[in-house]
């Protein structure tokens, strides 16, 4: 299993013979009333993976949600109860420093969710898609290699899954009857997590990393995201001090997140001549304004 911060841990590989596009900020607010939905497991994935994408897309007009499909019970050093509630906190005030409009939690037992009524998943995800009229979608890869999670890649399958089937308007009639119409999910960015998995999308964040950090600092529970107060503590406790690290705990934790947990965004960013980056493979399932067998009979047709 990853382990964040390590430098490396995601490397990655081209998609193929496709292109490799590097994605810029666009100016203004191009896409004023588009939503997009980052689904992920667990509290740290998306604030690792797609904080910066993420951040680039709300200043571009997007609205932001994200839904947490584990309840992340191992992780926080504690009971099972206490670390459900740790990382509920902290996935709220994460959520909330990243500007999400609103956060959705599914509270699926962590590790085991290759065990849970996968049909379930699929239709909660199917009536948010709906409900909220998603255009595009972050998530893990659904068929990305190397990914040993089964919280990882259920929740990825059942995000690509739900995607389309919530325009298939013989789904879920009960939905139609309390008035949520039919809507298809056209745009999807799967996070580039493990080493080996594809990418054709490379994003510039640079003018978003300070959101990065400020997503990354709230995984307490895990995610490394207070280690630069820990660390502060542990020297204080010697007598030492490192200067890096400031003179409070959330000057630390900054610090800590920008000097040794953005390893890989900026080795991504180099080899394309940007300070930090991130990697997706995209999905455009967009309809063009016209199809060909459209064109063709607008141009052929003859008055008789």
């Amino acid at each position: 299993m990853y382990r964040h911060g390590i430098p490396g841990f995601a490397a990655a590989a081209p998609a193929g013979n496709a292109a490799v596009l590097v994605v810029k900020d666009e100016r203004g607010q191009p896409h004023r009333g588009k939503v997009f939905a980052a689904v992920h497991a667990h509290l740290d994935d998306v604030p690792y993976y797609a904080s910066g994408l993420c951040a680039k897309l709300m200043s571009e007009g997007y609205t932001g949600y994200i839904v947490r499909t584990s309840n992340d019970e191992k992780y926080g050093g504690r009971t099972t109860a206490q670390n459900i509630l740790s990382n509920e906190e902290d996935h709220f005030r994460m959520a909330a420093a990243l500007g999400f409009k609103d956060v959705f939690d599914f509270y699926y037992q962590n590790h085991d969710m290759n065990g849970i009524s996968y049909i379930d998943l699929r239709g909660r995800l199917i009536l948010i898609f709906r409900m909220l009229k998603v255009n595009t979608v972050l998530t893990f890869n659904p068929w990305g290699p190397g990914e040993d999670d089964p919280d990882h890649w259920v929740t990825g399958r059942a995000v690509e899954e739900a995607s389309w089937m919530a325009g298939m308007p013989n789904d879920f009639h009960e939905h139609l009857e309390a008035g949520i119409q039919p809507h298809t999910v056209t745009e999807r960015y799967y996070f580039c997590a493990q080493p080996g998995q594809p990418f054709n999308r490379v994003v510039d964040i640079g003018t978003h990393i300070e959101k990065k950090i400020d997503a990354i600092v709230e995984c307490k529970s895990q995610g490394n995201g207070n280690r630069g107060s820990i660390v502060r503590a542990q020297l204080a406790r010697q007598g030492k001090r490192l200067a890096m690290l400031g003179n409070d705990d959330r000057a630390a934790d900054r610090a800590y997140a920008r000097q040794f947990l953005l390893d890989n965004d900026r080795e991504y960013g180099k080899q394309h001549k940007l300070q930090y980056a991130e990697r997706f493979y995209y999905v455009d399932h967009r309809k063009p304004s016209k199809s060909k067998a459209d064109e063709y009979i607008e141009t052929n047709a003859v008055r008789i």
